[in-house]
């Protein structure tokens, strides 16, 4: 079979690889909101003791474990068996298994579907990353990372309202939502070939590195990014997690206020990543770190530090733009770390990382929580944000000092 260098000109995407690119942000957004509103119906239904009702919880939970696992092995299986068979046995996966609860009546079984869901929805969206990286270069890449996490959050605004009008007739119509994973198996059906490569990468050369490629995962990927990827994971989605308790314990806030607070940062989170591909014309990979993370920083500790509901507001506003360049950003470095056949591991791993950081984080912090209040996620998120400011910076420093001259 052709390579990928033979499969499409680089440097564009076309409408197919577009499509791939844009859907595969929403499909893994929507694997993880279109449901929420529904849960106490499905728990009426189906839940019949203690354990049931832990099970009705991890539709959620579960789905976020079930991506990590999904994010490399997909990044894998894309690497050898090449892009186009995987993300169409993803997208085809995608729709059976997140459709399925419009007729399963058993709670494993509804689980069991969710979990398949959640490793189809993270493959699919580490091959539309994959697809930037092999496709593009320098500010076409940056720019398309940054419209994917921008319609993958504006995407979410539409998708709560939605999904909460349709749970309003029965708990299983939100599931037809999964539905949307058909428009991916037309895309791939009815576009050129060309447009997702139809085998592995052959190509030894480097996008952006110079270094040969090499078959031990130890030599050639950057491990570094794993637990920065980790960190950045904490930093985003602690606060989606501990904000709503802090609303309501110092403000008083109700469902209804909390969710207009989190559609207003979503809503700057999204236009922030949509200017991160014209932001990188002018800024390097580590410029674009140290802006997040310092502003993202600052408005953790504006939030945790706030004594009103407008100061906590504009915290989170604030920590919404910084965390906006995180995901584009480290995806567009890692891109630039390895080779063409290498770029869907490396995707993989480090989306895996990302995704890893939620449960994780939560489960760690909680005892914490418990004794000094929810406030303190937001001071964690801060000491994270500021603490690796500093590392990235002695990094530049250390990068810009001049080596010295080979002995003769």
């Amino acid at each position: 079979m052709a390579s990928i260098d033979a499969a499409a000109p680089e440097g564009r995407l076309d409408f197919t690889g577009k499509l791939v690119v844009l859907l595969s942000g929403i499909l893994s957004a929507l694997c993880l909101t279109a449901i929420n509103s529904v849960l106490p119906s499905i728990a009426r239904d189906l839940a019949h003791s203690p354990t049931d009702a832990m099970l009705v919880k991890q539709l959620i939970g579960g789905v976020t474990l079930a991506m990590a696992l999904g994010a490399p092995l997909g990044g894998f299986l894309a690497d050898r068996i090449g892009l186009r068979p995987t993300l169409f046995s993803a997208a085809l996966l995608y729709t059976i298994a997140g459709t399925a609860g419009l007729y399963l009546n058993s709670l494993p079984w509804l689980l069991a579907s969710r979990m398949l869901l959640g490793l189809s929805a993270a493959t699919i969206q580490v091959l539309g990353l994959t697809m930037v990286n092999v496709r593009l270069e320098g500010n076409a890449r940056a720019r398309w990372m940054g419209l994917h996490v921008s319609v993958a959050i504006f995407g979410t605004l539409f998708i709560h309202p939605t999904a909460g009008q349709l749970g309003e007739i029965s708990w299983r119509l939100p599931f037809i939502l999964y539905g949307a994973g058909a428009i991916l198996i037309v895309g791939l059906l009815l576009g050129p070939r060309a447009s997702v490569p139809e085998a592995k990468p052959q190509s030894a050369h480097a996008i952006g590195a110079a270094a040969p490629a090499s078959p031990n995962i130890l030599t050639w990927f950057p491990w570094h990014y794993l637990p920065l990827s980790f960190l950045l994971g904490t930093m985003t989605y602690l606060p989606t997690v501990s904000i709503p308790f802090q609303l309501k314990e110092q403000a008083g806030a109700t469902p209804s206020t909390i969710a207009y607070v989190l559609t207003g940062t979503a809503v700057v989170g999204a236009v922030m990543a949509f200017l991160y591909g014209p932001a990188r014309r002018r800024l390097s990979v580590h410029t674009a770190f140290l802006i997040g993370l310092a502003v993202a920083g600052t408005g953790a500790l504006i939030a945790a530090n706030a004594g009103s509901f407008a100061g906590v507001l504009g915290g989170l506003l604030l920590h919404s733009l910084g965390v906006a360049w995180f995901v584009p950003n480290i995806m567009t470095a890692i891109g630039s770390k390895v080779t063409k056949e290498q770029q869907g591991l490396a995707a993989g791993l480090t989306r895996a990382a990302h995704f890893l950081s939620a449960p994780i984080a939560v489960v760690a912090i909680q005892p914490f929580l418990d004794r000094y209040g929810d406030v303190f996620a937001m001071q964690v998120v801060a000491v994270i944000g500021y603490g690796l400011f500093i590392l990235m910076a002695l990094r530049m420093v250390t990068m810009r000092k001049p080596q010295p001259a080979p002995a003769e």
